[in-house]
């Protein structure tokens, strides 16, 4: 056994003590399915927004944009303006009002505050179906967290692959939404860390400023090639044209609404300090998006790799000493956990409450004694949590090509058949129509899988832009023509 896959045995073994500590403290918090959803809507601005960041920012950013950089040379820099500025926009234009309307709503997830909202239980139940697109996301969250310790322990893929699994399964079945956030955070800080210390490394391993570094790179990819030193890169699978690249802002915009994300708003205790939250994680996410110059970095000192999404872990062998690298490693796995144990706690509360508890009982589906319910949908929630966790392994039993195009899949879908109802709801309350926001969601989510089949891009984030436009689109239209309008004071009366 080498130093590094000692150091890495110590390090993650230190780092599961810490989640299972962690998870811990989150079951003890976790009396009800409100507990399990959004931490009883209690936690405080600074532990939300490192959650927040730690959740937005996943193995995506650590392995995937870096292999972007890696494989389609400065073309990849368009990510990280899209997450600078688009991103933030999202979640400024989301985020306090969604909270501010739950005060009165107390729903406890995405579909269950559209369904609440819009007094729509077609809408509630159709979109909590389609968070299981974020399977997706699971499954590239495993396959980054396994590809590490492929390159750095020499384990097989598929053992990787289930190790990583039953740890993040194990601590969100018992801890849901406050061990999601308690974890989340301690990632972030991980994240924070290594995101700074790749940044900074090249100027010591290459002896010179920024400048002088993205000089020697352009120059290397020059000689490969005049699409990787172009703005645009016909070869990238991601920014291959300027609607593709506008696309890829607008998605991100959107993301900032998936259901992970928005569950943490509804945690929020006071929404008063969304500022506080807000301006964490903008601070996070500086930090974060440094890494992506390590695939700059590596093109310089591991060149000809073939698999774009190693060129991180390649680069840190060359650049740290081999404690850091092992610690490099362990965050990449926490950047891998902080996403998986949101989106699993927000499937699991899709199926237990917002279709079984919310719709199911009540309508009598599935007859459940009043005071079995709270228990059953407990149950319920434990049980999606580890179904889900299996289903996610199987979709990468077979590692993607790029991690960082492969979360989008699942992205897009949801954000299509969302944004139209939220902002709707949030901005435009005149045209909150309730058959509206079923047209929108359906041909939102409807359009996202014709772009798919048809091919009409390559890109899975101009995909999810488009169908996302045409989602906002039928909402804003509907809702000017429908005149079933629901008044913020009138969507408790829950209709079909």
């Amino acid at each position: 056994m080498t130093e590094l896959q000692v150091m890495m045995g110590i390090g993650f073994a230190l780092f599961l003590g810490l989640m299972a500590y962690l998870g811990w403290l989150g079951y003890k918090n976790t009396t009800n399915m409100k507990d399990f959803a959004i931490a009883g809507g209690r936690m405080g601005p600074v532990t939300l927004g490192l959650a927040f960041a730690s959740t937005f920012f996943s193995a995506a950013t650590f392995v995937g944009y870096i292999g972007w950089a890696y494989g389609w040379g400065l073309s990849a820099l368009w990510i990280v303006l899209t997450l600078i500025l688009a991103a933030p926009m999202g979640l400024i234009v989301v985020a306090k009002r969604a909270r501010q309307l739950n005060i009165a709503q107390d729903s406890l997830s995405l579909p269950d505050w559209l369904g609440d909202r819009y007094g729509s239980n077609f809408l509630r139940v159709f979109v909590a179906l389609a968070t299981l697109f974020n399977l997706f996301y699971i499954g590239a969250q495993f396959s980054a967290g396994a590809l590490i310790f492929e390159q750095l322990l020499n384990m097989p893929y598929w053992i990787a692959l289930i190790i990583i699994a039953v740890v993040v399964v194990g601590y969100t079945v018992g801890g849901g939404s406050f061990a999601d956030i308690y974890t989340d955070a301690a990632q972030a800080i991980l994240m924070v860390a290594a995101g700074i210390l790749i940044f900074v490394s090249g100027f010591w391993v290459f002896n010179k400023g920024l400048t002088g570094i993205m000089t020697d790179v352009t120059d290397t990819l020059a000689e490969q090639g005049d699409n990787l030193v172009a703005v645009v890169n016909p070869e990238s699978g991601i920014f291959y044209s300027i609607p593709a690249i506008i696309g890829a802002f607008i998605i991100q915009f959107a993301f900032s609404s998936q259901p992970q994300l928005f569950n943490k708003v509804l945690a929020l205790q006071d929404p008063r300090d969304m500022g506080k939250m807000i301006l964490t994680y903008v601070l996070c996410a500086i930090a974060f998006l440094a890494v992506v110059f390590g695939g700059y970095y590596a093109i310089l000192t591991s060149p000809g790799l073939e698999v774009a999404d190693q060129a991180v872990f390649a680069y840190a062998q060359e650049a740290f000493p081999t404690i850091i690298v092992a610690l490099f490693g362990v965050t990449v796995m926490a950047a891998a956990m902080s996403t998986t144990d949101g989106i699993l706690v927000v499937i699991a509360t899709s199926i237990a409450n917002d279709i079984y508890r919310k719709f199911l009982v009540p309508r009598g589906f599935i007859k459940t004694p009043a005071e079995k319910i709270e228990a059953t949908t407990m149950s319920i929630t434990r049980v999606v949590t580890i179904l889900a966790g299996v289903a996610a392994v199987l979709l990468v039993i077979n590692p993607p090509d790029f991690i960082g195009s492969f979360i989008w899949i699942g992205i897009s879908g949801i954000a299509a058949s969302t944004l139209g109802p939220i902002i709707v709801a949030l901005y435009f309350p005149r045209l909150a129509s309730r058959r509206a926001a079923q047209i929108s969601a359906v041909g939102g989510l409807g359009a996202y899988l014709l772009i798919m089949a048809l091919g009409f891009e390559a890109s899975t984030m101009a995909m999810g832009a488009w169908a996302v436009l045409i989602g906002v689109a039928l909402m804003l239209i509907f809702g000017a023509i429908l005149k079933d309008r629901v008044p913020v004071t009138d969507n408790a009366k829950v209709r079909a």
